[in-house]
């Protein structure tokens, strides 16, 4: 059986779901389908670790209704997995036999979280539905939580989970957030989750666990940890063996363009899978963050549909909480060397530090404690505004101080 489609979107996240929406917003007759290996609507990661840990009802996880898909008049293939492209004929090839041609494709197909070497049923990691449904199970009686991977799986997850759970944290490197803050933003976070009772284990790794009444975790140094459950969280890896297979030109993910064009001409790829022109450096990257994932999507519609828009580049744009403090990383936020301000009031924890080029442009930001203003620096890094003044990092005036500068 073969089905042909206008346009056909793999990945029903968030650069698909905006691909979606920016598609229909723009063309009421053209036939589009969308096609995801989850059996069910779309939903939030950035929710899953308050599902996991008992704080929102799985039904609060999804951003779409029942009816979205009908109402957007949108063929839906959930359930099914991609299995092989077909660039010359166009052509998607399916798990259940079914052939999919299209006119346009976007893959918007994500990324799958790397697993550790040693495994038991008493681990998971944490990216679909059915890991946050089997991390529910194990934490439910869980006494002793332990982490892998100090990253923005593991601390969300940790720092959700029951408030008597004992909880400990392997870490490779020598900080948390390694990939995420700088070494000083990383330091004033690791006091204030140890504050919360996290214990941490760095420079370490797990080598061997042993299947007991708990597991017994052997630790690369030697030590040893009993717990109840472990959580994997050592990144992700974006999905791109299917690109790689179909002949296009692939690196650590999907290479695309300024217009977020594949190395086929009507095939085009967005999100986590995708990587392109970072905004500052103009180095190819993957930012794997939400925002990046809806703009791509958007950006990868509208050229699908022949509006020629070129997308300026992807931004990191990480805005979590965890252990009750708020964090936003935005743009460049890691390089010890960029010239920096910063301000850090030890009475209430507030840190604010931004980034910035030789020409006093903000590059990037931290953010500890109440983020409400991040879209104001993200959007200053957009615009590659000049920084107004180290006095905005002390009040609440930043965006007194983004509307003057933006006069």
């Amino acid at each position: 059986m073969v089905e042909a489609f206008d346009y056909v979107i793999v990945g029903n996240s968030a650069a698909g779901l905006q691909a979606l929406q920016t598609l229909r917003k723009h063309s009421t007759h053209a036939s589009v389908a969308i096609i995801d290996r989850e059996d069910h609507r779309a939903y939030s990661r950035v929710l899953t670790p308050y599902f996991v840990g008992g704080k929102a009802e799985r039904d609060h996880l999804f951003i779409v209704d029942h009816q979205f898909y009908d109402r957007t008049r949108v063929t839906t293939l959930f359930g099914r997995t991609v299995i092989a492209l077909h660039t010359d004929d166009k052509q998607l090839e399916l798990d259940d036999g079914r052939r999919v041609t299209f006119g346009k494709l976007l893959l918007a197909i994500g990324a799958e979280a790397r697993q550790l070497e040693v495994a038991s049923d008493r681990s998971s990691v944490l990216r679909h539905m059915t890991h946050a449904e089997q991390l529910v199970e194990l934490m439910l009686k869980a006494k002793t939580i332990t982490a892998i991977g100090a990253g923005l799986v593991s601390l969300p997850l940790l720092s959700h989970a029951p408030a008597d759970a004992e909880k400990h944290m392997v870490v490779g490197s020598n900080r948390i957030l390694s990939r995420v803050v700088d070494a000083e933003a990383s330091a004033i976070l690791e006091k204030r989750f140890t504050e919360n009772g996290l214990q941490l284990h760095k420079q370490n790794d797990i080598v061997a666990i042993e299947e007991r009444e708990q597991l017994l975790l052997r630790l690369a140094s030697g030590d040893t940890l009993s717990s109840d459950m472990l959580i994997v969280g050592k990144g992700v890896e974006p999905n791109s063996s299917l690109a790689r297979a179909a002949g296009l030109e692939v690196d650590y993910g999907i290479r695309i363009d300024d217009y977020c064009r594949t190395s086929h001409a009507d095939i085009y790829a967005a999100g986590d899978a995708a990587e392109g022109k970072d905004f500052i450096s103009g180095e190819p990257v993957i930012q794997g963050n939400w925002m990046t994932a809806v703009e791509q999507g958007e950006n990868a519609a509208l050229n699908m549909l022949g509006m020629e828009c070129a997308y300026a580049g992807s931004l990191k744009n990480n805005i979590t909480e965890i252990f009750g403090v708020d964090i936003a990383a935005i743009g460049a936020s890691l390089d010890e060397d960029e010239r920096s301000v910063s301000t850090h009031d030890q009475r209430t924890g507030r840190f604010r530090k931004v980034f910035l080029n030789n020409k006093d442009q903000v590059i990037g930001a931290i953010l500890i404690g109440e983020t409400n203003d991040a879209g104001v620096y993200y959007k200053w890094i957009r615009t590659r505004s000049h920084f107004p003044g180290k006095q905005v990092l002390y009040g609440t005036n930043t965006y007194a101080a983004f509307r003057q500068r933006m006069a």
